[in-house]
C-alpha cells in the first residue's frame, strides 16, 4: 500500500525574543504611571487604585495617560512619557480589542525595561497570555480582575479595584511571579496516511483532531496538490511574506498554498490569495486589533479587473452567497492562513461575540460593466485592465437596503441614510467609514438621476448623522473622546455621523437583479488596502 504525505498548515513556533522588565526592589517613593484604556469605568478603577498604592504603598503617582480609543495602541510620544516612571500599570482589558492592545502595550513597556501590572477581566485573561506570547514576551505580568466591567456598577468597580491593590504591589514589585518557561508547542512536520484512506472519515477527523480546520471539512494538502498551487506563482516557496496576527507567526508562500489546497482553490486562484494576505497585513487594515476583537470584525477582500472572467468569480446574483467556488475558497484560504497561521483561535484569541458567516468566507467581486461611475480599483489609481484584491480589515456583517416603493435616486439615499443611522451601528463608534455595496439597479437609478460617487458621499455625510440627543450621559462622553476629530473639524456639534469625511465612504456595485443594496460597517481598518495581482 502506497503512502501519501500531508503537508501542516500550521506555523506553530513562539520565539520568547522579550524579556519581562525587573521588577521594583520596594514601591516606596517609586513613581507610577496609568493607562487609562478609554473603557467605561476605567477612569473610576485607576482613581481609586492609585489612592490605595500612594496611601498603603507610598508610591508618588504620576500621569495618567487616556488613549483615544481602546483599539489604539499607545503612541510613541506616549511611550516615552510612560517610560520616565519607574513602572505602569494599565486597564483594563475587558473585551477582545482593549485585551490586543493592551497587551500589545506591555510587551512594548517591559521590553523597554518598565515593569508593568496590567489588569485584565477574567473572560480576557487567557487570551492576553496567548496574545502575548505571539509578541515574544513568554510571561504576561497580568492581574485578573472578575468580568464584567463595562456593565458593573460603580460600587462593584470600586470593591473589585480594592480586592486587586495588593496583587497589583506584588507584580511589580516580586521578582518570583516572572517566569521564563517556554511555550510547548506541537510538531509542523508533515505526516504520512494510507493512500487508500486518504478522503474517508478518519482522516478529516484526525484534520479536526489537529486543529487544522475552521470546523468545515477540507481538503487534504498533498504534497502534490500543495505543488500544484506553488507552481501558480514565480516566488519560493519559503519567501516569507509577513507575520499574521495575533500570534504573529510568519506565513510563507508555502504555508498559504496548503491552506488554498485545504480552502478548495484552484491553482489559478493561488496569486489572489497571495495577494489578498499581503494587502490585509498592511498597517491600514489593523488586522491585529480586527482579529482579536468582540466585535465581529473580520477581513472582506473585493476582486477587481480581468481577474474577475478568467476565474469566474461572481460579481451578481448571489455574490455573498453560495454557489461560486472563486468566491467561497479565495475568502476561505485568507481566513484559514488567519487561522493556521496567525492562530485566531476562538476561545484562544478569537474573542467575537458572535462572530459571523463572513469568518468562513468574505469575497465577492464588483460588477465593473453594471457600474455607471467606473471601477473601484480605477478610482484608487489602478488601470482598469489591471487585476487587484482589495481587503476592507474590519468588515462586518452586511445590512440589507430594501427600497420598496422608491421611485428615484434620492428616495433610494435616504433609505441608506435611514438604515445606517441606528444606534449601535459600528461606523458611529468608530470613524472608519461604511462601504456601500450598490445593486446594478439602484446604481442605475442614482446615476440616471444625477448622483455621481462624489454627490452620494456628500449626501451621506451630510444626512447620515444622528443627534447626540438619542444617546445616554456616558455614551455621548465616550462619544465626544472616541470620535474626538468628528468634534474637531465638521462643525456639528449636536450629532455625530457615519465617517468624519466624505472621502471615507467607499462605494461598489454587485448583486443581481433587484431593489436591495448593502452596507457594510467596519470597525478598525483606516481605508481600503488594494494590491495588483501578479500572475505567474
Amino acid at each position: 500500500m502506497s503512502r501519501v504525505t500531508i503537508l501542516n498548515p500550521k506555523v506553530v513556533t513562539d520565539d520568547a525574543t522579550i524579556t519581562n522588565a525587573a521588577r521594583l526592589n520596594a514601591l516606596s517613593d517609586m513613581r507610577i504611571g496609568f493607562v487609562d484604556n478609554s473603557k467605561l469605568n476605567a477612569d473610576i478603577f485607576i482613581e481609586r487604585v492609585s489612592g490605595a498604592l500612594k496611601d498603603k504603598y507610598g508610591v508618588e503617582i504620576g500621569e495618567v495617560v487616556r488613549k483615544l480609543a481602546p483599539k489604539d495602541a499607545l503612541n510613541d510620544d506616549e511611550v516615552n512619557r510612560l517610560t520616565k516612571y519607574n513602572a505602569v500599570v494599565q486597564c483594563f482589558g475587558d473585551c477582545g480589542t482593549s485585551t490586543s492592545m493592551t497587551v500589545a502595550d506591555a510587551v512594548t513597556l517591559e521590553a523597554k525595561g518598565i515593569p508593568t501590572a496590567t489588569v485584565f477581566s477574567t473572560a480576557f485573561s487567557g487570551a492576553a497570555r496567548q496574545q502575548a506570547v505571539g509578541r515574544g514576551l513568554a510571561h504576561l505580568p497580568l492581574v485578573e480582575i472578575p468580568h464584567p466591567m463595562h456593565t458593573a456598577t460603580q460600587d462593584a468597580i470600586l470593591e473589585r479595584a480594592d480586592a486587586v491593590v495588593e496583587q497589583i504591589a506584588k507584580t511589580l514589585s516580586d521578582s518570583a511571579l516572572i517566569k521564563n518557561d517556554k511555550t510547548s508547542a506541537d510538531s509542523d512536520a508533515a505526516i504520512e496516511i494510507d493512500s487508500d484512506s486518504l478522503n474517508d472519515a478518519e482522516n478529516q477527523e484526525l484534520f479536526f483532531e489537529r486543529g487544522w480546520t475552521d470546523g468545515l471539512p477540507i481538503v487534504p494538502p498533498t504534497l502534490e496538490k500543495v505543488q500544484a498551487m506553488l507552481a501558480a506563482t514565480k516566488r519560493t516557496p519559503h519567501e516569507e511574506v509577513g507575520a499574521i496576527p495575533p500570534r504573529m507567526r510568519m506565513a510563507t508562500v508555502e504555508k498559504i498554498a496548503i491552506n488554498a489546497v485545504m480552502a478548495g482553490c484552484k491553482p489559478a486562484y493561488f496569486p489572489v490569495v497571495l495577494a489578498a494576505v499581503e494587502a490585509m497585513l498592511d498597517k491600514d487594515c489593523d488586522l491585529y486589533g480586527a482579529q482579536t476583537a468582540t466585535n465581529m470584525s473580520t477581513p472582506l477582500l473585493i476582486l477587481n479587473g480581468p481577474i474577475v472572467e478568467e476565474i469566474n468569480a461572481n460579481s451578481g446574483r448571489n455574490c455573498f452567497g453560495p454557489g461560486n467556488r472563486a468566491n467561497a475558497t479565495i475568502g476561505r484560504a485568507v481566513r484559514l492562513v488567519c487561522w493556521n497561521v496567525g492562530g485566531e483561535i476562538p476561545e484562544e484569541t478569537d474573542m467575537a461575540t458572535h462572530g459571523q458567516p463572513g469568518k468562513f468566507t468574505f469575497c465577492f467581486a464588483e460588477a465593473e460593466s453594471e457600474n455607471p461611475w467606473g471601477a473601484f480599483h480605477v478610482e484608487k489609481g489602478f488601470k482598469a485592465n489591471e487585476s487587484t484584491v482589495t481587503v476592507l480589515g474590519g468588515a462586518s456583517s452586511p445590512h440589507n437596503v430594501f427600497t420598496y416603493g422608491c421611485e428615484n435616486g434620492r428616495e433610494v439615499i435616504d433609505h441608506f441614510v435611514g438604515a445606517m443611522t441606528a444606534l449601535g451601528n459600528n461606523n458611529i463608534i468608530f470613524p472608519s467609514g461604511p462601504l456601500l455595496v450598490f445593486s446594478p439597479e439602484h446604481a442605475q437609478v442614482l446615476a440616471r438621476d444625477g448622483f455621481t460617487k462624489e454627490k452620494i458621499r456628500d449626501y451621506i455625510f451630510k444626512h447620515a448623522r444622528i443627534p447626540l440627543s438619542r444617546f445616554g450621559p456616558r455614551s455621548v462622553k465616550g462619544l465626544h473622546h472616541r470620535r474626538s476629530n468628528w468634534f474637531a473639524t465638521v462643525g456639528d456639534p449636536d450629532h455625530i455621523g457615519v465617517a468624519d469625511k466624505p472621502e471615507d465612504i467607499q462605494i461598489v456595485v454587485a448583486g443581481g437583479p433587484g431593489i436591495h443594496s448593502l452596507f457594510i460597517p467596519t470597525s478598525f481598518s483606516h481605508r481600503p488596502v488594494v494590491r495588483k495581482i501578479e500572475k505567474n
